[in-house]
């Protein structure tokens, strides 16, 4: 599917100064990160800061803009392409701030993996987490 036929998104993987990172529990039981949808004039890093912050009331930073993409498929037969960014927050605690949401925590990475409801969200972390190891 060419990007050009998918509804664009931003998100972030968020890590703690533990090294812990934020995976959301949605009210259907999906386990994901956070994320949505662009907004007029914002570009994808923008986006993904107010969506960690409006979904978590987490004020997360990205210290490095390389970004990381998914494609998929939504529940209402929408195509997805959604832009990631690593991101860092310090002291915080999430709060569910959104209806569709029923949790939301900070989990040690290898939890994480096995949390994740969709391969690509899992895929996603190992490359996160290889790429924050190879800057080292």
């Amino acid at each position: 599917m060419s990007p050009a036929a998918q509804v664009p998104g931003a998100g972030g993987v968020v890590f703690d100064d533990a090294g812990r990172v934020l995976v959301l529990t949605l009210a259907r039981g999906e386990r994901v990160f956070p994320k949505g949808h662009l907004e007029a004039g914002e570009t994808p890093l923008e986006a993904a800061v107010r969506e960690v912050e409006e979904e978590t009331g987490v004020k997360a930073w990205c210290d490095d803009p390389t970004e990381f993409t998914t494609s998929y498929v939504n529940p209402s037969g929408v195509p997805r392409r959604v832009t990631w960014f690593v991101m860092r927050c310090s002291g915080q605690t999430p709060q569910v701030t959104e209806s569709g949401l029923t949790a939301a925590r900070f989990h040690p990475v290898d939890e994480a993996l096995g949390l994740l409801t969709h391969a690509a969200d899992r895929d996603l972390l190992r490359q996160v987490v290889a790429a924050r190891e190879a800057r080292r």
